[in-house]
């Protein structure tokens, strides 16, 4: 598969599948996080246990014990045009370690109560053309609000399209994001998701005409005649209103408690 790389978000965002034993029990969408040197695959926590966060009933026949995710290998060197070859692989890791505790970290206060997963594939992706959300976005501070058009990107249904790639769904945020839905850090979107899309990461995009922005630490821009920028806003987990289920409103775990729950370093209880 020849590549130059021209959306570096398709090496950011991992096709995911879940596993007992040797039965597959469903795929989801999952993306890559670095904090200080080492990479994390982060996902939903429904994805990783099987479990309905909110009634911890089952979602499929049993419980994972390993994930495999997708991640490309460069297979030859650039020729004059900046192409090179990309081999798609799997990378397949048990889920818990040889005592049986989860390896993957959920939120350090609320838990289960928000739907994020956290997994350090820091050796498992060595070698691999990877890429991580939270370094591609825009070093620029920048708010969302509502009616602002966003991005679910992830895989759903699958590989449907036949490529490795993440299909980009728009949406638009439906609540405030000031406020959090539920009492919980999340918010809500007017989107069209599908199965499959659980743990697909959420951009807002921003384009800057003619003006300067304010940046993360805290200096100005040189002043921008034109300027794509995308900001990671959050998580998607799927809808969990079943009786607003026409009005399509999805869930957006805010970009924060994939922060903390890396930072947190709080690893899951047994499922």
């Amino acid at each position: 598969m020849p590549s130059h790389l021209s959306n570096p978000w398709n090496n950011a965002v991992a096709y995911l599948e879940m596993f007992r034993g040797g039965d597959r029990l469903g795929s989801g969408s999952s993306f890559f996080w670095k904090v200080e040197g080492r990479t994390f695959l982060v996902t939903n926590w429904h994805n990783f246990t099987g479990r309905n966060p909110l009634t911890n009933q089952m979602l499929s026949v049993a419980t994972p014990d390993r994930i495999s995710f997708g991640v490309f290998r460069q297979m030859s060197e650039p020729d004059p045009t900046g192409f090179y070859v990309l081999k798609l692989e799997k990378v397949d890791m048990r889920l818990c370690d040889d005592s049986d505790k989860p390896r993957w970290l959920e939120h350090p206060s609320l838990g289960q109560r928000v739907d994020v997963a956290a997994l350090d594939v820091t050796q498992e992706v060595q070698g691999f053309q990877i890429s991580h959300v939270n370094v591609l976005e825009t070093d620029a501070v920048l708010d969302t609000v509502s009616s602002q058009d966003v991005f679910v990107v992830g895989f759903p249904f699958g590989l449907i399209a036949n490529a490795p790639a993440p299909l980009w769904k728009r949406g638009t945020i439906a609540l405030d994001p000031t406020f959090d839905a539920d009492g919980l850090p999340k918010m809500l979107i007017d989107t069209a998701t599908r199965e499959g899309m659980s743990g697909s990461v959420v951009i807002a995009r921003h384009i800057i005409v003619g003006r300067d922005y304010l940046k993360k630490d805290g200096t100005k821009s040189p002043l921008m005649i034109y300027a794509q920028c995308d900001t990671v806003i959050g998580i998607y987990s799927g809808r969990h209103y079943p009786d607003l289920e026409r009005a399509q409103l999805g869930i957006v775990w805010k970009r924060r408690v994939i922060e903390e729950t890396i930072s947190g370093n709080r690893r899951a209880n047994a499922t």
